[in-house]
């Protein structure tokens, strides 16, 4: 089978030829605005991993199950929904490049589409009894976002990265069998800055290994352009209005510790902390634990 060959192909895939590989994935994330902690939120997938020998660059994912809580509570039917979509997007059948190991490809994008189109419909009609023009246009426009995304297979594809699960599985290990500390590249996409995506190299360490596997040391520090305008505008628009003061310093730290299966060519566990802000005023941290259930 080759990368050309249509996703019904894919999906008949031999599965007895298939491994598979649970994982358990428990991400928080916590907002501070001038120290003071304003918002919080948990979120805990499973996820099921479908791999062929026959075909290195095929990987299948599922969300088995998908835990998210938030506070304020007042935010949870947003979230209850932004995670349903994101399961929707998640749940995928890809082509990995040779080279790095990142997604290139979605095989089943239509399927997606479908599940989308009938989750859409869905929602609309659930919300159909809105009458205030500014919440119906609210809606719309929230709807339009994810249309547009889901439809096109470009960002469909660059979504996976935004994730931490596929950016940290879905990685140049799966694909090496040696060279395991050379520098890489990763793109870190804001949750503070809407569109902003800062280029990092990445470090990488061997910090124990046998045989078998290896366990590997992460950190990253910005390397090339950083949309500081654009940061800095974004900031007195959604963040000044609330603390007073002004804009200062944007800096974002980046740390893990990664164990792979050189073996099986599979991901054992990794930890992830990630720390996004702007000095003394606002502060997004990030921890992420991902671990293989079986």
């Amino acid at each position: 089978m080759t990368m050309n060959e249509s996703s019904d192909a894919v999906i008949k895939t031999n599965n007895s030829l298939l491994r598979i590989t649970k994982y358990r994935v428990e991400q928080e994330i916590a907002i501070k605005l001038n120290d003071i902690p304003v918002n919080s939120t948990q979120v805990k997938t499973d996820y099921t991993l479908s791999h062929s020998e026959h075909e290195p660059l095929l990987y299948f994912v599922h969300v088995d199950d998908c835990i998210s809580k938030i506070s304020p509570d007042s935010h949870q039917p947003l979230l209850d929904v932004v995670k349903e979509i994101d399961r929707i997007k998640s749940n995928v059948a890809l082509w990995i490049h040779p080279s790095t190991g990142k997604p290139v490809s979605i095989m089943n994008h239509q399927q997606i589409i479908t599940e989308w189109q009938s989750y859409k419909e869905e929602f609309l009609k659930k919300n159909e009894f809105i009458r205030a023009e500014e919440v119906k246009q609210h809606i719309n426009n929230f709807i339009s976002a994810f249309d547009d995304q889901i439809h096109s297979h470009e960002q469909l594809v660059s979504n996976l990265d935004t994730q931490l699960f596929f950016t940290t599985y879905f990685d140049h290990l799966l694909v090496r069998s040696q060279n395991f500390e050379s520098d890489v590249l990763m793109d870190f996409h804001s949750q503070l800055f809407e569109k902003v995506v800062t280029p990092l190299t990445v470090t990488q360490k061997i910090v124990q290994e046998s045989p078998e596997s290896i366990v590997v040391r992460k950190t990253a520090k910005p390397a090339g352009f950083i949309d500081v305008g654009e940061i800095e505008r974004q900031y007195n628009q959604k963040y000044k209005p609330s603390i007073d003061y002004k804009f200062s310093t944007y800096s974002m730290e980046y740390d893990s510790q990664i164990e792979f299966n050189t073996a099986g060519k599979y991901l054992e566990y990794a930890d992830i902390r990630m720390r996004e802000r702007v000095e003394s005023n606002v502060e997004l941290d990030i921890s992420c634990r991902i671990r293989r259930k079986n």
